[in-house]
């Protein structure tokens, strides 16, 4: 029967878990998940968004954790890290992607450049990131795909261009739970009231949540859960 299956399937099928966790202002984030996995083997990749970077690159860390600086509105370049990761030998089981919660805009100083750049770094960068990442976890059926974001009104209403980006990501995580929980993928939009990384508690609690959610059974998956400090 192992005969039976194609060559590639049975390389893909041997890859190892590893984690990756997308954003700005991620690092103690995933320094955490280095000592959270470090028991598992499982390499974790903090990826930065750099719209200047046209090639994929990626420093190792003395501890352990890989920083990856790509374009997050470029296809292509995702697709490249997915490849890469893949190489290596291993496949992406947890996928955390954090929104730019740094850049709210009120309503009346957003320029048609500013509220084009929030779109790119926020709601174009998790459509991408959603494709490439989904696409990858369907070939073993398995994996968690979590988007962290904001509790719904907590900006001010002058911001309301930043809750709309917000709440168009929580729809595109309700979207695909919808469609991609029956094929083996856990789809998760996580509520936090702020993002800041220097707070040792916020970052240790998001951290226990997102791992929380990894080790859900799929009978018991959640599609939202909030985090408070």
């Amino acid at each position: 029967m192992y005969n039976l299956i194609p060559p590639l399937l049975r390389k893909k099928s041997k890859l190892h878990g590893c984690i990756v966790v997308i954003g700005n202002e991620t690092h103690s984030l995933s320094q955490l998940f280095v000592d959270q996995a470090h028991n598992r083997a499982m390499p974790v990749y903090q990826v930065q968004h750099d719209p200047m970077q046209t090639n994929l690159k990626i420093e190792q860390q003395d501890s352990g954790l890989k920083r990856v600086r790509l374009n997050l509105i470029n296809p292509t370049a995702l697709k490249n890290l997915v490849g890469y990761i893949q190489r290596t030998g291993h496949s992406i089981e947890l996928c955390i992607f954090q929104a730019d919660f740094s850049k709210s805009l009120s309503n009346s100083d957003a320029s048609a450049q500013q509220v084009e750049q929030l779109w790119q770094n926020t709601g174009l960068a998790a459509v991408n990131i959603a494709q490439a990442i989904i696409r990858q976890m369907l070939i073993k059926s398995q994996g968690t795909l979590i988007f962290l974001g904001t509790q719904p009104n907590l900006f001010a209403e002058n911001n309301g261009l930043t809750q709309s980006m917000f709440a168009s990501i929580r729809a595109l995580a309700q979207s695909l739970a919808r469609e991609f929980h029956p094929k083996g993928i856990h789809i998760a939009y996580c509520m936090l009231e702020s993002w800041d990384s220097q707070n040792v508690v916020l970052m240790d609690s998001v951290k226990n949540m997102c791992w929380h959610l990894y080790q859900q059974p799929d009978s018991t998956w959640s599609q939202e859960l909030s985090v408070g400090v």
